[in-house]
């Protein structure tokens, strides 16, 4: 394998990975609220809309299969419009890193250390952070490629050995009445919608033929486990009680049958998913900050979004106002990141740019 090349395989476990951490998230309780028993429903209709952005995503990304949507969106749209949106889609994904920054620290401290300053906890997170994005795309990616067996087979073992079941919390009941299944789907869409971190990486994958396939395939496989995570809440806990935590699926943990202690063996998994999700996401947007600003080394970019990164997630000054941004940068993320794909996508069709055009082959 080149320097700084990953498969397609490797590139899709991020998908996975970052899903995965969606049940630790404060606003999963939030998500229980709002669509009451019913909350696979929507989830249901959010893996198909996820398969339907790995599409777009990956229609967009095969049309200028050498370079990353900082370097052909400006030709795309005009250096006027594409350069504003890219540095858009860096935002979002800067964001996204730095939300996920503070709810994993806010999660050790609620959790397991009530005495720490929520600030001590960033700060050591980001100094792990600052280490993987040092140690470049292949290196975090090696890196989650060997701990991916560890988090499947932690959710697996979560899924299988939970107690006190009762299949009665599965039934189709809304809380909110089907109006209610709107910013349900918002929400569970937005956590799959994090393919469009391959609008920046898609150049460095070894089989970029291959990625459409796979794409698929590990965003349905994706789908599939928040679907029997969040059943699997649902049937322990049932939906009113699951809305009264605030971490709902760490009390699922409490009753592992399988193993003594269970909810500690979850607990250091899932950091391990939160810390690959920050450094994942942190490591993108200064990929894109890069390739924005061509004379900025990477890993000096990365370095320098670390401590933007631990203003923004201490910004809000308690967890209900860090649930409230967070919840208000899914709803727009979503959306423009879907727009800017399908944006992008559609301006490239009509002016016959990409593909096998000559505007391609003379890049």
């Amino acid at each position: 394998m080149s320097q700084q090349k990953i498969t397609a395989r490797q590139a899709f476990l991020i998908i996975v990975t970052v899903v995965s951490t969606s049940v630790l998230q404060p606003n999963f309780r939030g998500f229980l609220r709002w669509a009451g028993n019913g909350a696979w429903l929507p989830l249901i209709l959010a893996t198909g809309f996820g398969i339907v952005f790995v599409w777009l995503v990956l229609s967009l990304a095969e049309r200028f299969p050498k370079q990353s949507v900082a370097e052909y969106a400006p030709r795309v749209l005009s250096p006027f419009l594409g350069y504003p949106l890219v540095l858009l889609l860096v935002t979002l994904s800067f964001l996204r890193g730095a939300f996920a920054l503070r709810n994993v620290s806010e999660f050790f401290v609620a959790a397991i250390l009530p005495e720490t300053p929520i600030s001590a906890v960033i700060i050591t997170m980001l100094i792990l952070v600052a280490c993987a994005i040092w140690s470049n795309l292949e290196g975090i990616s090696r890196f989650n490629e060997l701990a991916m067996p560890i988090i499947l087979l932690s959710f697996l073992l979560v899924l299988l050995g939970t107690q006190r079941l009762n299949a009665w919390y599965l039934l189709p009941a809304m809380n909110r009445g089907f109006r209610g299944l709107v910013p349900v789907f918002r929400s569970a869409g937005s956590d799959l919608a994090i393919v469009s971190y391959m609008l920046f990486i898609y150049p460095f994958l070894v089989d970029p033929q291959n990625a459409s396939r796979l794409g698929r395939s590990y965003i349905a496989k994706a789908g599939l486990l928040l679907l029997l995570i969040y059943m699997n809440t649902l049937l322990f806990l049932g939906s009113s009680m699951g809305a009264t935590f605030t971490w709902p699926y760490l009390v699922v943990t409490e009753n592992i049958s399988l193993v003594s202690r269970g909810e500690a063996l979850f607990i250091v998994v899932w950091t391990l998913a939160a810390f690959l999700k920050i450094s994942f996401c942190l490591y993108i947007a200064a990929l894109g900050l890069s390739q924005l600003i061509p004379r900025l080394p990477l890993r000096w970019a990365g370095l320098v979004l670390l401590p933007l990164a631990s203003y923004v997630a201490l910004r809000p000054g308690d967890l209900p106002s860090a649930i409230a941004a967070y919840a208000a940068y899914n709803q727009t993320g979503l959306y423009a990141e879907l727009g800017i794909t399908t944006i992008i996508l559609t301006v490239a069709i009509l002016r016959k740019m990409g593909g096998g055009s000559r505007e391609q082959s003379s890049d």
